[in-house]
């Protein structure tokens, strides 16, 4: 799966997420890799998840040639760190948190601190949060010309 650098979007499973498909599409595009788009469910959703809103995320992830993974654990951030590592991700693409807020974007950045970070608003802004190593400044120097 670790074969070319991708671009990772984290999506919550809302059918507005789209918007963070179509920003990672653009920065993917800009820095020459591969997009994935990660969703993760609490186990507790198994039963109760909306599946008309995953499927319309995972249209809007083929049709920005992207694979949608999907998991169901408890701890989001952890999970998301772990599969970041795994595919090899260089980019990660995010909403902005809301209050409360959950700290998801925190712990990412804490845990791997030399890959940037975009978070879109509901509006469509991007908010970057960049390393300080020169080929990720690169990169995220790169993401923010959107």
């Amino acid at each position: 799966m670790k074969n070319r650098q991708t671009t990772l979007v984290c999506v919550t499973g809302q059918r507005d997420c789209d918007r963070l498909i179509r920003a990672g599409k653009e920065i993917a595009e800009k820095c020459s890799t591969s997009l994935h788009v990660l969703c993760v469910q609490p186990t507790s959703a198994g039963f109760e998840t909306n599946c008309e809103e995953l499927e319309y995320l995972r249209q809007t992830a083929r049709n920005a040639q992207a694979e949608m993974t999907v998991y169901f654990n408890d701890d989001a951030a952890l999970l998301a760190v772990g599969f970041i590592k795994q595919i090899g991700a260089v980019n990660i693409v995010t909403g902005m948190a809301e209050a409360p807020v959950n700290g998801f974007v925190q712990i990412i950045h804490r845990l791997l601190p030399k890959v940037p970070i975009s978070m879109v608003s509901k509006d469509g802004t991007i908010y970057n949060i960049c390393p300080t190593s020169k080929k990720q400044q690169k990169i995220a120097k790169l993401a923010m010309q959107h």
